[in-house]
């Protein structure tokens, strides 16, 4: 079944909201190679191909329905923070964001009847759920270890582990 045009302009804005969101969290990898946080630079590089991948799987989703999938310039990204947490907290903003698009999707996906989009955007659903709590996390451990220069090196490192 063709998706809807309505349905395709929004996976369309999706594609061009998850490329935006991977050249933000690049941006802040970027960042974060200016600083002594490499563990944090490293983070951001994962988070920025998740994002690439994310919208990749719409982009094939939006082709395997019949949609033509169109890409907009990208706007340019938020270089500098004042902290290791404004960091991180730009990058919570960012997830909630996506999560709200995916959610207007979903309901337009609901509301047109189309099973196959609700089916597809549940994974995404699922994986904003982690991405925001990953985040989170990482807030919530900045904050516990302020401005202590040795704990945020540890944290730094431990951040340089994910997979």
């Amino acid at each position: 079944m063709k998706i809807s045009s309505t349905l395709g302009k929004m996976i369309n804005e999706q594609i061009n909201h998850e490329l935006q969101s991977h050249y933000e969290y690049l941006a802040l990898a970027a960042w974060f190679e200016t600083t002594p946080y490499s563990g944090f630079a490293s983070w951001m590089k994962k988070q920025s191909a998740e994002e690439q991948e994310h919208a990749m799987k719409f982009f094939k989703y939006l082709n395997d329905r019949g949609g033509a999938v169109v890409l907009n310039a990208l706007a340019k990204p938020k270089t500098k923070y004042k902290s290791v947490v404004e960091a991180f907290k730009y990058a919570l903003a960012q997830e909630q964001k996506i999560t709200k698009l995916i959610h207007k999707i979903y309901a337009q996906a609901e509301k047109g009847s189309d099973y196959e989009t609700r089916h597809f955007l549940s994974w995404f659903l699922q994986e904003q759920v982690e991405e925001e709590k990953s985040a989170l996390d990482m807030i919530e451990r900045l904050d516990l270890v302020g401005d202590s220069p040795h704990a945020l090196l540890r944290l730094d490192a431990t951040a340089g582990t994910r997979q």
